[in-house]
């Protein structure tokens, strides 16, 4: 038989409540415990409200000092974890080299307001790094991604689910999560103000990322959340991306690496003015296919078009089924093509709306900036009302010509948007890019085109 260790003491806070998860978790994990080493010695439980979070937390640290325990295991009353969750952590924490072990937690963000009195909410990491900032003043920033099943350095993490040897508690002395504030003078969190602690005097944190949490929270699921997590099947079809340009060979490159990376069944087509070296050479270098032709957007989607047609010799410019609209400030995001197909097959559209990420209109469903059009829909009818083989109404410069297809798309029973294609515009009418003169020309003649 095992002789019991008797060396932690488990704490956690709560409200009159208690998450199932967490419920089920607690009961398993001393049922484990029990029937292997036997750790758990001193078990604090703390009622207390979000805002006496510190004074609960040190309430916790003082009893853990004033017990033999070595260890105190932090654990928020809303995770789930597996029942040798413990274990894991003290095989891998040590008092001198690692006396601090978090778990791999997540935290909920609400950064966007959805609009209809909710907010957007995205998971984020809890393992922190103390950065200079812009301002120049430092703060603990959280990381974007992690490494899987590894033990990692960190600055800090949150108080969920984290082991913290009694020497720890010893240095700091005390107030160990009185809240403190950062460089500027914004109050930080209790537990971001204990590592701001632990910060100073060196003592160093670590989270591994193979010890797994799931975090109880609530939050506004909306139709965005449905898409962002259905898998689409694989597309099968070609498209050709009709890009239309003007003078911006910087944007070249980052519009065909995001849209390499995403599928090889994608060519982009730049409709360069005639003569423009620089944009041209870009064009190549990323692997582009160039066309020359001066004009409006609308007169140079056209003439690609009518180019890209099997009747010519040049046996690169091959008829795909599909045509893409777009100019040169996009990105393509993962997935966008296998969504776009998927949606035009299960619902026989012949316009497919892709989801730019900026206009209120497009994200509703409602609109196109850039859509996808059935090369067959625009032979048989035409994308507006120009009659077949017309994909623009010329009499545009730029703006609303899309308008005109989604338009006659929706009287013609043929449109429907694919919200998880996401081909990102960077524009700065929503803040994602800098005003150019580019930019300028075409809001010039947006009321006239409107009209």
């Amino acid at each position: 038989m095992v002789t019991p260790k008797h060396d932690v003491a488990l704490a956690y806070l709560h409200s009159d409540e208690l998450a199932a998860n967490f419920h089920a978790s607690l009961f398993n994990l001393f049922g484990y415990d029990m029937s292997h080493e036997g750790r758990i010695l001193h078990h604090i439980r703390i009622k207390t409200t979000l805002m006496g979070l510190p004074e609960a937390r040190n309430r916790a640290c003082k009893e853990t000092l004033d017990s033999p325990c070595e260890w105190l295991f932090f654990v928020d009353s809303d995770m789930g974890f597996e029942p040798w969750a413990l274990d894991q952590l003290l095989h891998v924490a040590d008092p001198v080299e690692r006396p601090i072990v978090g778990g791999l937690c997540f935290s909920q963000r609400t950064e966007e307001i959805d609009g209809r009195n909710g907010f957007r909410c995205y998971p984020r990491v809890t393992i922190f790094e103390w950065l200079e900032q812009a301002d120049g003043a430092h703060r603990f920033n959280g990381a974007l991604h992690y490494p899987i099943n590894k033990l990692v350095r960190c600055g800090a993490t949150g108080g969920a689910f984290v082991l913290v040897h009694r020497s720890v508690l010893e240095r700091i002395g005390g107030d160990w999560f009185t809240q403190t504030p950062d460089e500027t003078g914004l109050m930080q969190g209790e537990d971001i103000s204990f590592f701001d602690r632990c910060r100073r005097l060196e003592i160093p944190v670590h989270v591994h990322t193979g010890i797994r949490t799931t975090h109880y929270k609530h939050l506004w699921l909306a139709e965005e959340d449905f898409w962002q997590s259905f898998l689409a099947p694989p597309a099968t079809e070609p498209v050709d991306v009709i890009v239309p340009v003007l003078h911006r060979p910087q944007n070249v490159g980052p519009l065909m690496d995001s849209l390499t990376a995403s599928t090889g069944l994608a060519r982009a087509w730049f409709v360069c003015e005639p003569g423009d070296q620089e944009e041209i050479d870009q064009v190549f270098a990323h692997g582009g296919g160039v066309m020359e032709h001066a004009g409006t957007f609308a007169e140079k989607v056209n003439w690609a078009y009518r180019r890209l047609k099997p009747d010519f010799s040049d046996p690169d410019r091959t008829e795909a089924p599909w045509v893409l609209l777009v100019g040169d400030d996009v990105r393509f995001r993962p997935g966008w093509l296998d969504h776009g197909q998927d949606v035009a097959r299960r619902y026989k559209a012949s316009v497919v709306g892709t989801n730019d990420l900026a206009n209120p209109r497009v994200q509703r469903g409602e609109h196109a900036t850039h859509p996808m059009i059935s090369r067959r829909y625009i032979d048989e009818v035409g994308a507006g009302w120009d009659g077949p083989g017309v994909v623009c109404h010329e009499g545009y410069r730029h703006w609303f010509v899309d308008d005109e297809i989604v338009t006659a798309a929706k009287q013609r029973g043929q449109f429907q948007v694919a919200l998880a294609s996401e081909v990102e515009h960077l524009h700065p009418n929503v803040g994602k890019a800098p005003m150019d003169e580019i930019y300028e020309l075409g809001m010039k003649s947006a009321a006239d085109d409107q009209k």
